[in-house]
């Protein structure tokens, strides 16, 4: 998904929760950024296992 449009779908989705069910490459106009975006909300991180590694750290410090 282009960086743009996943901008786009953040600003559509706005603060509303999701679990992030479908992750794409983040891509610009000269290839991959190494970020993944969520195909439902627009949200990204660094890697493919973002989502998960975000909740192993809420998890770990909850």
């Amino acid at each position: 998904m282009d960086i743009n449009e996943a901008a786009a779908l953040r600003k559509k989705w706005g603060n509303r929760p999701c679990s992030h069910p479908h992750m794409v490459s983040e891509t610009s106009r000269h290839g991959k950024t190494g970020d993944y975006v969520c195909t439902t909300c627009g949200e990204t991180g660094w890697g493919k296992n973002w989502v998960e590694d975000e909740r192993r750290l809420h998890d770990k410090d909850s």
